[in-house]
């Protein structure tokens, strides 16, 4: 059978076709030069507060081309303060500097503070300095200083959320304590007012849509804990929760309606939405030294009430229904979970452990070992350099 000859476009078609093609090919030219304009002014650093998202969204990326020589590298740490997972990035605070790193081990942009009490918060592209006791309050990127902003009274605390808002906790003239509620743009949303107790710890929601406020109130020599939920739209308060005798030694919102507070003398599982308490830990192994919160499990670790330096780590569902204990005669300062793994830090080594509890590896620690943090892995922050704990496989 004889192939018949494709069929000749006629003009109009021709002419439709050309004009599509013309017109894929303007697309891919504006979208080109929106790309190159865009990273030319975010680098030249002229960009604005509406260009920010993109700038986070660059700063990000970038991280990823900044190439090192791997794990361990060396550090210049004159005192650590602090180290937190920003994303892509590895922030490493000192007395000095706040510095991001590569997960190549390169350095990405270092930004010297000159705060006396500097301490950090991040989400998953910026990071908020501020000075505690002290008015000043910076929020970055990966690659600079983003917004500087001045407080009316001293910063007790700072939180990010996971959409960019800042709340920050600060002394009052008239109150005993307030806190402000930033948008990513640093524009004030709210500001909420406490005469009944002293605010010590602020937290957004995920999407921002409420803030958890910690504060503490003593009445006939006795610490008792209030827990403020409030509407960020509204400003208003939507519920107190109160706990007599204990102080708050954490907030972690694990959905944007359910907030996990740890206590000194348990943990709580709490309805954001109205305050009702869903689930309740009772601490019976010892003091709370360390928690982590990942894969849908909360771990944590507790010093021993004997004088012998033990520990004891607990893993358990978001309901703390208990999957398992370990003991180790270790003083564990430090738990997390990364990836399939659990590492817990002790004054010797780091001990490695399967999400069922199986002890399967442990290595050797300097005495100058600060902390331990998930990134890519389980990274040992030491006093003059970041080392990675090697993952334990089954065929090493």
């Amino acid at each position: 059978m004889s192939q018949q000859p494709p069929r000749r476009l006629t003009r109009k078609e021709l002419l439709r076709k050309n004009k599509k093609i013309a017109k894929r090919r303007q697309n891919r030219m504006i979208l080109a030069g929106i790309v190159v304009t865009a990273f030319l002014v975010y680098i030249t650093g002229i960009y604005g507060t509406s260009l920010a998202y993109l700038g986070d969204f660059l700063s990000s990326g970038l991280v990823y081309m900044q190439f090192g020589n791997g794990f361990p590298f060396q550090v210049e740490n004159q005192t650590f303060k602090q180290s937190e997972k920003m994303g892509a990035s590895l922030c490493v605070l000192d007395s000095d500097s706040l510095s991001f790193w590569s997960p190549t081990g390169s350095k990405v942009f270092e930004y010297y503070h000159s705060m006396q009490n500097p301490i950090i918060d991040t989400s998953d592209k910026r990071v908020v300095i501020y000075n505690a006791n002290e008015t000043s309050l910076k929020v970055a990127n990966a690659h600079k200083i983003l917004f500087n902003q001045e407080m009316e009274n001293d910063i007790i605390h700072a939180s990010l959320s996971k959409n960019n808002y800042v709340a920050v906790t600060t002394k009052s003239q008239s109150y005993n304590g307030e806190v402000k509620v930033y948008d990513s743009q640093m524009k004030e949303v709210i500001t909420w007012l406490n005469a009944k107790s002293f605010p010590l710890q602020s937290y957004l929601s995920p999407k921002a849509k409420n803030l958890v406020v910690s504060c503490l109130q003593t009445e006939n020599g006795r610490l008792d804990s209030h827990v403020y939920v409030i509407d960020v739209n509204k400003g208003t308060e939507n519920f107190v929760i109160k706990n007599t005798g204990a102080a708050v030694l954490g907030i972690e919102y694990i959905k944007e309606n359910e907030i996990v507070i740890f206590y000194t003398n348990k943990a709580i599982l709490v309805n954001a939405e109205d305050g009702s308490t869903k689930e309740e830990y009772v601490y019976s192994n010892g003091n709370l030294k360390s928690y982590d919160i990942k894969n849908g499990q909360i771990i944590m670790s507790f010093s021993g009430y004997s004088a012998v330096a033990d520990s004891t780590i607990v893993v358990t569902d978001l309901n703390f229904k208990e999957n398992f204990k370990i003991d180790t005669p270790q003083a564990i300062s430090d738990v997390i979970i990364s990836g399939q793994r659990i590492y817990a830090l002790g004054k010797k080594s780091v001990e490695q452990y399967t999400l069922k509890g199986e002890k399967i590896a442990e290595t050797p620690v300097k005495n100058n070992i600060k902390d331990i943090l998930d990134y890519n892995g389980c990274i040992a922050i030491y006093g003059d350099s970041l080392d990675k704990i090697e993952k334990y496989r089954e065929d090493s």
